[in-house]
C-alpha cells in the first residue's frame, strides 16, 4: 500500500491552529466595509481571498507583507471602494491559505500569480503589494507584463535595494524561533514609525501567528538590476515611509527613478515600513489617485 503523502502546514499544532484563526477573524472586526471570502485551488494550494467592491469594478489584486496575511488590508481596502479588491493569502505565509506546494523560486512565484488571476477569472488587473508583496509584484510584471495594468509598489523588500539580513537575524528570527509576546512586539516596532502603536487586534494577531505558526514562503526576494525594467511602460506609484527601517528612503526612491522613469514615487511623512496602517489616509488618496488615472 503507497503511503499517502502528508501535506505540509503552517500550525505547530491543532489548538495553535484555532488560536490563529480565532484571532484572524477578530482583525477581521476590523474591516468597515462589506467583503466576502473564499478560497481559490492551485497548484500551491488553497488560497483565502478576501474581495471587496463592486463586482463589474475595474480588478485590483492585493499581495500582503512577510508574516503577515490579508486581514491588515483593511485601511487600504475601505479607501478603494470604487474597485474590485482581491486580497491574496499567499499560501505558506501566516495567514488562512493551506499549502501544496512551496514557493521556492520567483519561477514558482510568477506560476502561483497565473493561477490566481486565472482561477479569479482576470485576465489582467491592477497590481498592490506591500513588502514581500510588493516583491512578488514586481517580479510578475517582469515576467508577465501583459497581465498587469497598473503597479502600485509598497516599501517592496529587496526589489530595488538589497535585504539586510543582519536585522532579520537580530529582531524577527528569534521571534519565530523562540516566540514571546515581549520579543514579536519588540519585532514588529523596528518596522514602525517612532510612537506609532499598533491596534490591539492586530499586534494580538501578529503575536497569535509567530506563537503557533512557522512561515513556510522559501522563496528569498532578491534585487532586479536596472536593465531588467528596460521594457516595463507601466504606470508605476512606489510608496515609501520616510522612517522607513528596511532600507534608505531616499537612496531606494532614487533608484527606482533611476530604473522607472515614469514612476510617481512618494515618500510618507511620519511612516515605517508598515505604512498601510501607520498612514492609511495618505496611502489610500496616493493609491486611488494612481488608480483612478487609468484610462
Amino acid at each position: 500500500m503507497t503511503k499517502q503523502r502528508r501535506q505540509p502546514t503552517i500550525f505547530k499544532t491543532e489548538a495553535g491552529r484555532e488560536r490563529f484563526l480565532a484571532a484572524y477573524d477578530e482583525t477581521m472586526k476590523l474591516w468597515n466595509v462589506p467583503y466576502e471570502t473564499f478560497e481559490i485551488e492551485t497548484e500551491y494550494g488553497d488560497c483565502h481571498i478576501i474581495a471587496s467592491g463592486p463586482h463589474d469594478a475595474p480588478p485590483v489584486v492585493l499581495f500582503h507583507g512577510m508574516t503577515g496575511n490579508s486581514s491588515l488590508w483593511y485601511e487600504t481596502v475601505a479607501a478603494l471602494q470604487s474597485f474590485r479588491t482581491y486580497c491574496i493569502d499567499a499560501p505558506g505565509d501566516l495567514g488562512k491559505s493551506r499549502v501544496k506546494r512551496l514557493i521556492k523560486t520567483p519561477q514558482d512565484a510568477v506560476a502561483w500569480i497565473d493561477q490566481v488571476l486565472d482561477r479569479l477569472g482576470l485576465a489582467s488587473a491592477h497590481f498592490i503589494g506591500h513588502s514581500m508583496g510588493g516583491w512578488l509584484s514586481a517580479t510578475y510584471v517582469l515576467a508577465r507584463p501583459e497581465r498587469v495594468r497598473r503597479l502600485a509598489l509598497v516599501a517592496p523588500v529587496a526589489t530595488f535595494l538589497p535585504v539586510p539580513f543582519w536585522k532579520l537575524l537580530r529582531y524577527i528570527y528569534p521571534a519565530l524561533l523562540r516566540p514571546s509576546p515581549e520579543r514579536i512586539r519588540k519585532a514588529w516596532s523596528i518596522f514602525a514609525a517612532s510612537g506609532y502603536v499598533y491596534p490591539a487586534a492586530v499586534m494580538d494577531m501578529i503575536i497569535c501567528a509567530y506563537t503557533h505558526c512557522r512561515p513556510l514562503l522559501p522563496v528569498i526576494p532578491r534585487v532586479y538590476p536596472a536593465s531588467a525594467w528596460n521594457a516595463v511602460r507601466h504606470p508605476v506609484l512606489f510608496l515609501v515611509g520616510d522612517e522607513e527601517s528596511i532600507y534608505d528612503a531616499k537612496r531606494a526612491a532614487a533608484r527606482i527613478s533611476a530604473a522607472l522613469p515614469q514612476a510617481i514615487v512618494s515618500i510618507v511623512p511620519g511612516a515605517g515600513h508598515v505604512l498601510t496602517v501607520e498612514r492609511p489616509e495618505t496611502v489610500g488618496r496616493e493609491l486611488t489617485a494612481f488608480l483612478g488615472a487609468a484610462d
